[in-house]
């Protein structure tokens, strides 16, 4: 029986508590004022490229794996290879399950459309192979496939356990780490859940896995994004925190990683990893009550560039919070140096099933330090490998860059779902910043930057400079990446049913004073003095000619149009494209 009067108290108290944080934080500074788009626009028709896809039934676009100057797009049944400049198909790979697995699927009381062959991992082997694997019917199989010029030839085909959901709805990620060449095939690492009930998540690399059932190891997670660096493989993920449980459920965002040396431990050890660690994101308003966003939705790639006056590789990521709560969004930046350090740090542990999670004593833990990349992980002491089965999750949180996040939204409006990164785009007085492109669940792309990164001040000033409306049907953006073709600097798009290619900007088309475009405070854009138009840098570059562009500020002396009045772009001008907010 609900107790409503108990329901509606918790309510009021959150909401309370939301209050609290939010009046503190913006005491402190930390809480960003609502920070509005300068231009909302709509797509302007004949410079956008779109995929038609099939034109009878949804493609349920899932992957995507850039091939060169292709594209390949793992769907239901089917992998496109389109071109980059043009989303043009150049060939596809037709791949259907059969009917008896079809029929068994049926039996086990699938509908029709689960019951079909969703491509979930998608990689490239080598120059010349493709290795694919989908659902199948709920019966995970992989395939290496021979590419030519104008077709894929089927190899060789093996079970997909381990490798592919059965569940079409699961997340997954999967990554070769290696050498990719002629001669030499990478080692494919895949996060996913096994068996048809999807009670088995793992993160594996054949023959070595994660602990089965051991919820100290993954609890209910879901698997958003998967990279390698160097030494190393790391998996961003949700899950069910298991240090939170005795105060009741909770979700964590996590970064983990494994050695790629790692061969697993002797003897009943032969098949686990060794080096598996994991350890909480942290993305929030700081304040005496810090306000998390706790569910990671996306990541970029490893971004090097100079951030607070020196070089660092970071990585951002988009963050939520829970769909049954206050309503927001937000984008973080993690340095890859933090989530060293991190991994570097003390273990968290349990004493008993009644316990708290404390930090565990440094000088209990053995050597050789448990999780650390090792020359002969099979040579590992019994010890080692005994703590490590136990004490995977690290106690310190990887601080998020800047101390805080770049972006934020709130409101039911809409929810942040993914994130690319044009990296380091060179400005007029030779600052880099990184153009973020944010894809939301009502079909809109965000287009913003952190205005202080170039500075040395561990500051952020957030200026979203457009919003796009994509999807006219406000389908949710699943996929964004960024194409640098031949100077077509282009967005890619990706919804369930459609692939967009959009301008990664259009100076001239929203301002037409000097001061209109700084105000943008767009790095793809300055005042053109010699022509008298906003224009961008491609491709002539920023050396030939005389250019006004204030990214910082978002103003500049230079233009005569007097700066107070145009700075906001607060000259609205609607003509049904778009709207200079």
């Amino acid at each position: 029986m609900v107790n409503f009067d108990q329901v509606w108290t918790r309510h009021l108290l959150l909401f309370v508590v939301i209050l609290i944080i939010y009046f503190v934080s913006e005491a402190r500074g930390a809480w960003q004022n609502s920070v509005k788009a300068k231009v909302v626009s709509k797509l302007q028709e004949h410079k956008v490229d779109k995929f038609p896809g099939n034109q009878t039934h949804s493609d349920h676009f899932k992957l995507l794996e850039r091939d060169g100057n292709y594209l390949l797009v793992g769907t239901k049944n089917i992998v496109y290879n389109i071109s980059l400049a043009t989303l043009q198909e150049k060939k596809r790979l037709e791949w259907f399950s059969s009917e008896d697995d079809i029929k068994v699927c049926r039996v086990k009381g699938k509908s029709e459309d689960e019951c079909q062959n969703y491509i979930r991992v998608l990689a490239l082997k080598s120059e010349s192979v493709l290795f694919v694997c989908g659902t199948n019917a709920y019966k995970p199989v992989c395939r290496d496939y021979n590419q030519t010029e104008n077709e894929y030839k089927y190899v060789e085909e093996h079970s997909g356990e381990g490798l592919c959901p059965y569940d079409p709805n699961h997340n997954s990620t999967a990554v070769f780490a290696g050498p990719i060449n002629h001669r030499t095939d990478g080692d494919l690492y895949v996060a996913t859940v096994a068996q048809f009930s999807g009670a088995d998540p793992l993160i594996y690399r054949k023959p070595l896995r994660t602990e089965q059932f051991n919820l100290k190891h993954l609890n209910s997670p879901n698997f958003v994004s998967s990279l390698h660096h160097e030494d190393y493989v790391y998996f961003f993920f949700r899950e069910t925190a298991v240090e939170y449980i005795n105060c009741g459920k909770t979700v964590y965002s996590r970064v983990a990683r494994v050695c790629t040396k790692d061969k697993g431990g002797p003897h009943k050890y032969r098949n686990r990893w060794t080096s598996f660690l994991k350890a909480r994101l942290n993305c929030s308003v700081s304040g005496e009550f810090p306000f998390y966003f706790d569910e990671i939705q996306s990541t970029s790639d490893i971004i090097e560039g100079f951030y607070r006056g020196r070089k660092s590789k970071i990585i951002y990521g988009v963050f939520t919070t829970p769909v049954n709560s206050i309503s927001g969004s937000a984008v973080c930046a993690f340095r890859l140096d933090d989530i060293l350090e991190t991994f570097d740090g003390p273990f968290k542990w349990q004493e008993d099933i009644n316990s708290n999670w404390l930090p565990y004593q440094n000088s209990k833990v053995p050597e050789p330090r448990p999780g650390q990349c090792v020359n002969d992980s099979r040579t590992l002491p019994e010890m080692t490998l005994n703590f490590i089965k136990d004490h995977t999750l690290m106690d310190r949180a990887v601080p998020a860059y800047w101390s805080q996040p770049l972006i934020l939204h709130t409101g039911f409006g809409y929810r942040y779902t993914c994130i690319t990164v044009d990296p380091q785009i060179e400005t007029v007085d030779g600052s880099k910043y990184d153009v973020l492109f944010i894809g939301t669940d009502t079909g809109k792309v965000i287009k913003a930057i952190n205005a202080a990164s170039a500075s040395s001040d561990n500051k952020v000033v957030p200026v979203i400079i457009e919003e796009v409306i994509v999807f006219q049907n406000q389908a949710p953006v699943t996929s964004l990446l960024v194409n640098n073709f031949a100077f077509q600097l282009k967005l890619i798009v990706v919804s369930k049913d459609e692939i967009y290619s959009i301008p990664l900007h259009d100076c001239e088309r929203y301002a037409l004073t000097c001061s209109e475009c700084v105000a943008l405070q767009d790095p793809y854009c300055a005042w053109d003095e010699n022509r008298q138009r906003c224009t961008s840098a491609e491709p002539r570059g920023w050396l030939h000619g005389k250019f006004v562009q204030n990214i910082s500020h978002g103003w500049d002396d230079k233009c005569p149009e007097d700066r107070h009045s145009t700075t906001s772009l607060s000259v609205a001008r609607e003509n049904g494209e778009f709207l200079l907010c």
